[in-house]
């Protein structure tokens, strides 16, 4: 079949997908000058013509009428705007915030970045390369809702920030905590085909799905359920019988590892028996689980969202990688480790202390940054309170904070105080329509892109380039188009410079291991559905990617022994409490996307309850309830089911808009924010990780 590279060019169009990061190949098809279909790509290598509700879905947001597609200037309250030229919009935005910065000084400057933009390449570096040419220490991302604590907890083991995750195509023994890849596609590692991934390993051996809610996943394979934000002491114990019971890989931690001694006597406390009404799980199993994750020659074990909120999510994310290195996984196939992808595998070493951590951290509660950014939790105050460094002028890139940061609703408080707020986005959204300007960006089916930012944790490495679908709606602009002329206009464009953001991957490209085989720019351009690269997972020496000074894995961190001081000190938990967790549809992705009526109308957002807990509080199937924390009350409808285990319920995030979009508007649904754990002193301390998972609620009828 033959393609076009034309962007409107009738036809077809290979391109993909940069919904989630699964980034399944896709054809779009052009008519007229307007895409009109989009089916998957069964000619790419990596997806092999799968993709989900999502990605077609991108067509529907290119064209949506509430979509914002010229720029707009605020002319009164929030939410009033009127069409204004590029190059006045852009002079207006650069004197302003330069003035600003004149008076209050670099450090009154944030950002504040999500999704869309963040799936693609030249977008994350338009970025990257803006909040260099700021100076930027004020970022605000989803990490604290999201990566935040895995990465902390990577840091302390390994020196650096490079995921680690599992080699899906040779393992037999799959242990997965908190995470539901059925529903997500993957997150954190890329496997486009999970779910026949998933079922090729239960085959060959187990899949061992651990979660409070029998979710997707769990439905199709083994399940073992837990208490909400109970993985911290089911793996404790895990790793503790791995210890007592003399069943870690003591060559690879004497060639490869410090710390052995200090993390045995540190942990021989938790034990399963103590572990077990802690995480619902009994003693017995908890051992099995330990000793038959260590028996199978190729396991690995995997955490992901579930596990990465709770109150204790950096431990418990350490537990997680210690079960693997000691249990004999790491860098083995069938086990967990970094990918390499095709680009340069040096480690990103932070230095004696972990430089990184806490090197941003809140001037007002000091509050933890971590990875550069900034805990969510601290956005509202360091709008409010006055001094140096207080944030006078904001940047928010495809981000919905109000409806995507606990504490969201109030923001508005802050953005009131602000000389200038800017928004670069696709609608006006929650967030958006208190800017003075909103400057609209492209979808993803028109721009170029190359899946360069994910190739490193990819469990089947795969890179590809697609030229863009169809040129920009109305006067939309790429991201990086957008920052790079407005550092220009300030004169602070020198981050940017000479090259493109397809140039430095094709350098990047050009000087990794896969290199000196061709791979280059040019040769992805000349397989448009894509290459795998074949040089196998394991092709490289993990030593080089520690990144301690001493080379070695850390078994022992200073910040672990006063996480597990803490975890020492908790309290029995109450029996009758109820704690809530998020769960994710198939058909939504956070909040930008429920402006398709065809994801949305069969979507419809409830709470998830026990029959028993239900009927203790004489709540019925389809009652309107209300759900109460200390921060707040919302209304929603119940859903009485088994699907959540007793003293569990579950509601989704993203609902309850309140911006431009109409249809988004119209649909039911809460915006879980307005009850979250929502001030600085709720996040987890050592981290900044917001907690959105297993905090205690109270639900009677409304």
């Amino acid at each position: 079949m033959a393609f076009t590279t034309t962007p409107g060019a009738d036809g077809d169009h290979i391109t993909y997908c940069r919904v989630c990061e699964a980034l399944c190949g896709m054809v779009a098809t052009v008519a007229d000058g307007k895409i009109v279909k989009v089916r998957p790509d069964r000619d790419n290598p990596h997806s092999r013509g799968h993709i989900c509700v999502k990605g077609p879905a991108l067509a529907e947001v290119t064209y949506d009428p509430d979509r914002v597609t010229t720029p707009l200037k605020r002319v009164g309250g929030p939410g009033e705007f009127e069409p204004v030229g590029w190059d006045e919009a852009l002079n207006d935005i650069a004197a302003r915030l330069s003035a600003s910065i004149d008076r209050h000084g670099s450090q009154s400057f944030a950002m504040n970045t999500g999704n869309p933009p963040s799936m693609g390449w030249p977008s994350s570096m338009g970025n990257y390369l803006f909040s260099r040419a700021m100076d930027c220490t004020k970022l605000f991302t989803p990490s604290s809702e999201d990566i935040t604590s895995v990465v902390l907890a990577t840091e302390l083991i390994f020196g650096t920030h490079g995921f680690v995750f599992p080699d899906l195509a040779q393992c037999d023994h799959l242990l997965i905590f908190g995470s539901n890849p059925l529903v997500s596609h993957g997150s954190l590692l890329i496997a486009p085909r999970f779910k026949e991934d998933l079922v090729e390993i239960a085959e060959r051996g187990r899949v061992i799905v651990v979660d409070p809610r029998r979710s997707e996943t769990a439905r199709k394979f083994e399940h073992v359920s837990i208490i909400p934000a109970g993985d911290v002491w089911l793996l404790g114990a895990m790793v503790q019988t791995v210890l007592a019971e003399g069943l870690a890989d003591m060559d690879f931690v004497e060639r490869h590892c410090t710390g052995f001694a200090e993390l045995k006597a540190a942990i021989d406390w938790i034990t399963p028996e103590l572990a077990a009404p802690r995480c619902g799980i009994d003693a017995d199993e908890i051992r099995t689980l330990a000793r038959d994750f260590v028996a199978a020659p190729r396991a690995a074990a995997m955490g992901r969202i579930g596990i990465c909120r709770a109150s204790y999510s950096t431990l418990t994310n350490y537990f997680l990688h210690l079960l693997n290195v000691l249990g004999g996984k790491f860098h083995k196939p069938g086990g967990v480790g970094w990918g390499h992808g095709g680009t340069a595998t040096e480690a990103q070493s932070t230095g004696p202390g972990h430089a990184r951590h806490k090197r941003h951290s809140s001037r007002v509660s000091g509050q933890a940054s971590v990875w550069g950014t900034q805990s969510s939790l601290t956005f509202l105050e360091e709008m409010t309170t006055p001094g140096e460094g207080q944030i006078r002028t904001l940047l928010t890139v495809g981000a919905n904070p109000v409806l995507s940061m606990p504490g969201g609703p109030r923001l508005p408080e802050g953005f009131a105080l602000l000389d200038m707020m800017v928004s670069v986005d696709l609608y006006m959204t929650e967030t958006s329509r208190h800017a003075h300007y909103i400057l609209p960006a492209t979808t993803a089916l028109e721009r170029e892109d190359i899946n360069q930012f994910f190739m490193n944790h990819m469990v089947r490495p795969f890179a590809q380039y697609v030229p863009a679908v169809v040129p920009p709606t109305g006067q939309a602009r790429g991201e990086y188009e957008i920052l790079r002329d407005l550092a220009a206009r300030m004169g602070r464009d020198g981050a940017f410079g000479n090259m493109t953001p397809f140039e430095m991957a094709d350098g990047a490209l050009q000087a990794g291991i896969e290199g000196q085989d061709g791979l280059s720019l040019a040769k992805l351009k000349a397989n448009p559905h894509g290459v795998m690269i074949e040089r196998g997972r394991w092709a490289f020496d993990f030593e080089k990617r520690i990144g301690h000074p001493d080379g070695k894995i850390h078994l022992w961190d200073d910040i672990a022994g006063d996480e597990v001081a803490r975890l020492r000190a908790e309290p029995d938990p109450d029996p009758n409490m109820l704690r809530l967790i998020n769960l994710r549809k198939l058909r939504s992705i956070n909040s930008w996307m429920h402006n398709v009526d065809k994801l949305v109308r069969s979507d419809s957002p409830a709470l998830l309850i026990n029959p028993v807990d239900a009927a203790a509080r004489g709540i019925d199937d389809g009652m309107a309830v209300k759900i109460s924390t200390q921060w707040g009350t919302i209304e929603v409808v119940a859903e009485v089911t088994d699907e959540v285990r007793q003293g569990c319920v579950a509601y989704p995030h993203g609902w309850g808009h309140r911006g431009g979009w109409q249809g988004a508007n119209a649909q039911p649904g809460r915006n879980l924010n307005e009850i979250t754990p929502s001030t600085p002193d709720q996040a987890e301390q050592v981290s900044g990780m917001s907690w959105l998972e297993g905090f205690p609620v109270e639900i009677c009828a409304a």
